[in-house]
């Protein structure tokens, strides 16, 4: 394997599912109208605080009771992340984001350098191919089994496509 083909996936690819994420995020905004919210936030945050004692996700209802699966039948069903104290430092977030999307470049290379014979077309569909892998693995799961919406999922399916199509598109010429 070429280790200057897979640095320079990794930091072209990191930097280019940067600028799209940007994009995808700030821009766009589809990932915003994709969310609902609650009608009064205060009140839903004073429940949640007084009834959770610590960061975690949450699901209601729980277990595998009878009563806990005719509760799940008749809903409501919630599946949440609970954060008690905030997202805290903005900064710090942006900063893992930005080391998941050069993992991701990474990951993308390493994989694409492990094929051969493909054109160059062939080797950003691959990639693409992958993002819609990881969408049928985990959003579509998400879907299926919390609820998550029909929109907030086909957002989530379109931007990781699209994430490593853009992203494949960069790696498939400098990874070879």
């Amino acid at each position: 394997m070429k280790a200057k083909s897979l640095v320079l996936g990794t930091l072209l690819g990191g930097l280019t599912a940067l600028v799209w994420s940007n994009i995808s995020w700030e821009l766009i905004g589809w990932h915003e109208k994709s969310l609902r919210t609650f009608r009064n936030d205060a009140e839903v945050a004073a429940v949640i605080s007084s009834h959770t004692v610590e960061d975690g996700t949450y699901l209601m209802p729980y277990g595998t009771s009878k009563e806990a699966q005719d509760r799940m039948r008749k809903g409501p069903i919630v599946f949440a992340a609970v954060r008690r104290g905030g997202l805290g430092s903005v900064e710090r977030l942006f900063v893992a984001q930005t080391a998941i999307l050069f993992a991701m470049a990474f990951l993308l290379t390493w994989l694409l350098l492990h094929t051969s014979g493909l054109s160059y077309p062939r080797r950003v569909l691959f990639l693409a191919v992958v993002g819609l892998a990881a969408s049928v693995i985990v959003d579509l799961p998400n879907w299926n089994w919390w609820g998550f919406s029909g929109v907030f999922t086909a957002v989530d399916v379109a931007d990781n496509v699209l994430t490593c199509l853009f992203t494949g598109l960069v790696i498939a010429k400098v990874a070879k």
